[in-house]
């Protein structure tokens, strides 16, 4: 794990070409370029998920009137759930990846890629409740 950590701050700081990577038509390939490029187009779905998630989860939470101090209102209840969401959805990916198998420099793209779809599906399933809770 240490390792992946270190290949991640490497693959971050390198810089592919002087112009911006085309994220819709990733490079090609299996060299270190080609998983540079797809790292950094992976990372950028992947903060852009996290931020429309998180954006989504704070609205839902401001839109539950409950009160937070009982045990089973419904912002503890999702603020639980989502805790342990976050937790499967690592635990998943870490799976994944390790399931996968590859080169180092592959597997934290997959990662990437595998915590972005995930993410994006949970902010749909954020965005049903924030639509049932509105409705309310």
């Amino acid at each position: 794990m240490k390792l992946n950590r270190y290949l991640v701050l490497a693959l971050s700081c390198v810089s592919l070409n002087a112009f911006a990577l085309d994220c819709n038509n990733p490079p090609g390939g299996t060299d270190l370029a080609s998983a540079q490029g797809n790292f950094q187009c992976a990372e950028k779905a992947r903060v852009a998920a996290d931020k429309l998630l998180n954006d989504t989860y704070k609205k839902l939470l401001g839109s539950l009137n409950d009160n937070s101090e009982k045990e089973n209102s419904s912002r503890t209840q999702i603020v639980s759930a989502q805790r342990a969401w976050i937790a499967f959805r690592n635990a998943e990916c870490e799976f994944r990846t390790s399931l996968n198998g590859g080169a180092h420099q592959w597997l934290v793209v997959n990662r990437s890629q595998c915590i972005a779809e995930l993410t994006a599906d949970r902010t749909k399933v954020l965005q049903s409740y924030l639509e049932q809770a509105q409705a309310q």
